[in-house]
């Protein structure tokens, strides 16, 4: 396979104007407000000095401006992937800063190989309900490990719930003044953006000012919180970050060490592509545009390389700043690459104010940005759907919360896996009446729709499922069942709108239950063949003395008027 150079044009980039390159500037300003503090929360969630924050962010929305097709998407360091990057760091004896950068150049080296040989489609096996359980308790996890920084203690990193827990009770009291901070900055940031709303609509702003407004809650917080730590002295501070342009900065480290990284760059290329391309998907089609998943799966990939050898670490997309790109009104990337270029001079010279920041204030800022990973509403559909994925949920979400992420990611693309398995190896097979409301002809389900089921010498099943190794057992005891529990009927119509492929393990299901029926003096009818279903049993030399009719009613009213035409199955008349 190639990979295809259009996947990587940028689609916006033809269209672009003086009047597009004004707006993406007011946007870049907007989410510049969001992105610096969030630079700096995510880094120390992920074990890292801010100054590694700060330059993914400067570094990742330059790269996807280039490549990336989605004029919304905001890269940068995001919350899961800085979970994933410390659960790496957990057991890696070597400097954190550069386990990182090798997480990133590994996680992009394989998006990047996903892209060129065509195989984006490959993360749809992580289910939705997986994907619910992993974010819940990838949010849970997150809490618990900024919960030291929010009380001012120090207590060891670790990858799962309980080690958290003890981790937190061996590190004794906490520091009363840091968590009385943390937990009022925490009130703002939760609370900040609605009382910015009630400023904005008291000054009377609309618009893109108003959102500037409501946006700068989490900047305000930070200002009103570092104002207030100047009184106490003895709540910790970040580390000051180093101020330089990025750089070519090459990891160094012998060989086993990226060997075992690569499991956790795994973990971290699949989660950062799944959500990723969940946003992508989400924003494009706002704008009724369409998104190809592989020349994503090449922006994202690439933006993590680069940020790898810059001295950055693994970025992601942002929900949360992908929204508020798209709120303001940009037009292509560069609104993010400009967001990106406000954070140089910040970096540059403003180290010393940002060597102010109480650390329990950023670890505020980090428990109240993942909230919004438990999907509460989507968690309640599901289970109002199926209490199989239910389960699917539950399991993801408890191996994740007590075996830590790397396990419970797998936990959730087995369970998911599973799911499908199951309910795919026992297909519905129903007896059909016929439904005068609906219409002469009309057939449907007798148990499901409650249609009339005296059919008198006329047996009509439906088999709703692709017939393939794994569910032809089950499909054939149900069909003699019915068969068995009806003696006085004197013709099978086998209505197969459902069954839309067949392999050869179903071929030969079909052939042993067609001479079972055949030996008990049935008629026996097809109705409604899908054309993949018709060309397999075309070539079955079994198959071509019974009849085909196009519609289930087609059939009765044949068996009904004793005169049924042969028709063969090479070639049939099917349904595309």
């Amino acid at each position: 396979m190639r990979f295809a150079p259009s996947d990587l044009a940028p689609p916006w980039l033809l269209e672009y104007n003086a009047a597009a390159l004004g707006r993406d500037a007011l946007a870049g300003a907007v989410l510049s407000v969001l992105l610096v503090p969030q630079a700096m929360a995510y880094a120390q969630l992920a074990g890292l000095s801010p100054g590694m924050g700060l330059t993914t962010a400067m570094v990742a929305p330059l790269v996807y401006a280039l490549i990336g097709q989605s004029a919304s998407v905001s890269m940068g360091p995001v919350a899961l992937a800085s979970l994933l990057v410390a659960g790496a760091l957990v057991d890696i004896d070597i400097d954190p800063a550069v386990a990182a950068s090798i997480v990133a150049i590994e996680a992009g080296a394989m998006l990047t190989l996903l892209a060129v040989f065509r195989m984006g489609r490959l993360v749809n096996f992580i289910s939705e309900p997986a994907l619910l359980g992993f974010t819940a308790a990838a949010a849970v996890l997150i809490a618990g490990s900024q919960f030291p920084g929010l009380a001012g203690i120090d207590a060891e990193r670790s990858g799962t719930l309980q080690d958290a827990l003890i981790a937190i009770w061996e590190a004794g009291r906490p520091d009363w003044w840091a968590l009385i901070l943390g937990l009022c900055a925490l009130a703002g940031f939760v609370m900040g953006e609605a009382i910015m709303r009630r400023v904005a609509l008291v000054l009377r702003q609309t618009g893109t000012a108003r959102l500037a407004l409501m946006k700068s809650a989490s900047l305000v917080v930070i200002l009103l919180a570092s104002l207030a730590a100047l009184a106490l002295p003895q709540v910790p501070r970040i580390s000051v970050p180093e101020a330089a342009l990025p750089g070519l900065v090459l990891p160094l480290a012998p060989p086993p060490v990226w060997i075992a990284l690569l499991v956790p760059s795994l973990t971290v290329a699949i989660v950062v592509f799944v959500t990723g391309i969940a946003v992508v998907k989400s924003m494009t089609a706002r704008r009724r545009q369409t998104v190809r998943s592989n020349g994503e799966a090449a922006a994202i990939g690439i933006a993590s390389l680069a940020c790898g050898v810059t001295g950055g670490y693994a970025p992601g997309v942002s929900l949360s700043r992908s929204a508020l790109v798209h709120d303001v009104g940009t037009n292509s990337p560069l609104a993010s690459a400009m967001a990106a270029l406000i954070v140089l001079p910040v970096t540059l010279f403003g180290g010393a104010l940002l060597s102010q920041l109480p650390v329990t204030v950023l670890s505020a800022l980090v428990i109240s940005a993942v909230a919004g990973l438990i999907r509460w509403s989507d968690i309640r559909e599901v289970a109002a759907h199926s209490r199989l994925e239910t389960g699917v949920i539950a399991a993801t979400f408890l191996a994740t919360l007590f075996l830590g992420v790397k396990w419970g990611l797998l936990a959730g693309a087995v369970s998911g896996v599973m799911s499908f398995l199951w309910t795919s190896s026992v297909p519905r097979v129903t007896r059909e009446g016929p439904d005068p409301s609906a219409g002469q002809g009309i057939y449907r389900s007798v148990t499901r729709d409650g249609v009339d089921a005296d059919t008198g010498h006329l047996l009509v099943v439906r088999i709703d499922r692709p017939l393939y190794f794994g569910n032809t057992g089950y499909a054939e005891e149900q069909v003699t069942r019915i068969v068995a529990e009806h003696p006085e009927a004197e013709c099978l119509v086998l209505d197969m709108r459902a069954v839309t492929a067949v392999d050869a393990t179903g071929l030969r299901m079909l052939t042993r239950l067609l001479d079972g029926i055949e030996e008990k003096n049935l008629e026996i009818y097809f109705a409604s063949l899908q054309r993949p279903v018709a060309e397999a049993l075309a070539d079955q030399r079994h198959f071509a003395r019974l009849e085909h009719f196009d519609t289930v009613g087609a059939a009765a009213a044949a068996f009904l008027s004793g005169h049924g035409s042969k028709l063969c199955l090479a070639p049939p008349t099917v349904t595309e």
